[in-house]
């Protein structure tokens, strides 16, 4: 394996540890149950038989949930758009769902290759969806995680952030995402000591400050992200996790360090970011 190889594998070891810190509960679009297929009429699609639901929320909730083959899942979400072409924010998070499915089972095994083809997929569903916020919003997030965490091309993948930071201020991630690591940032369920006493509103918004201080080589703009995100997000986990990455910067510690009282004083983190924050702070 070469040198950059095990760079971008350290670089995305480092994204999954970093937010899986951010331990909260999150809604979600579907409800887990089981599918009635026997009292459902059967479609055949693609090779597949997939069972008809009476509600296009009904049939997204069927495409997402587990599929032993990735083709049949593929079809279960392109069937949305054949059956209910005019429920169209359900068509634009089986898309979503879609142009994620480029990146195979497991994104971190993914080829290059695949991360363009999600990319341009992504674009589509901005091009298709452009009344639709809370899709535009995830679909730009997916495109800065990708450039950023993915493909290293951290000036793009800002653009996508900034954007989300200026036109989507108050979307809440109120619906379900395909990408691992946002089921680790809100869980669909939390237990014993991960539980953290969090508004149920969480922004996109917050989140993509949080990668702009995290990827930003620029530290004005490092400092701005940080005080829009106190300013409007301060009591988000997001917040917290911003002021750990700093205070493991000498060049941002003495940023962070009059908010850490009265991050801490919100009672949002859990026992474990909260444990970090005072231990890095020690150091200064």
């Amino acid at each position: 394996m070469s040198w950059i190889k095990k760079k971008q594998w350290t670089l995305l070891l480092i994204s999954l540890c970093l937010i899986a810190l951010l331990l909260t509960a999150c809604s979600d679009d579907s409800t887990p149950f089981s599918f009635p297929k026997s009292e459902l009429p059967i479609i055949s699609f693609q090779g597949f038989n997939i069972p008809q639901f009476p509600t296009a929320q009904g049939q997204l909730n069927f495409a997402k949930s587990g599929f032993p083959d990735q083709k049949e899942k593929k079809a279960a979400l392109e069937i949305v758009f054949k059956i209910f072409p005019e429920a169209k924010l359900q068509c634009g998070n089986a898309a979503l769902y879609l142009a994620y499915m480029n990146l195979g089972y497991d994104y971190r095994f993914a080829a290059k290759k695949d991360y363009y083809h999600a990319i341009a997929d992504y674009h589509k569903v901005i091009k298709n969806f452009k009344e639709y916020p809370e899709i535009l919003v995830k679909a730009f997030w997916y495109l800065g995680w990708i450039h950023c965490d993915l493909l290293n091309e951290i000036e793009t993948g800002l653009s996508y952030f900034r954007h989300i930071v200026k036109t989507y201020p108050n979307i809440e991630m109120g619906i379900s995402s395909p990408v691992p690591w946002v089921s680790l940032v809100y869980p669909l369920t939390a237990t014993g000591d991960q539980v953290v006493k969090q508004p149920a509103n969480k922004q996109w918004a917050s989140l993509a400050l949080l990668e702009i201080i995290r990827h930003s080589p620029d530290r004005i703009e490092t400092f701005n992200a940080f005080d829009m995100l106190w300013e409007n997000y301060s009591n988000t986990v997001s917040t917290g996790l911003a002021i750990k990455l700093m205070l493991k910067n000498k060049r941002y510690a003495q940023k962070a360090l009059p908010y850490i009282e009265k991050y801490l004083a919100l009672n949002i983190a859990n026992k474990f970011l909260a444990r970090e924050i005072k231990e890095n702070a020690k150091k200064y």
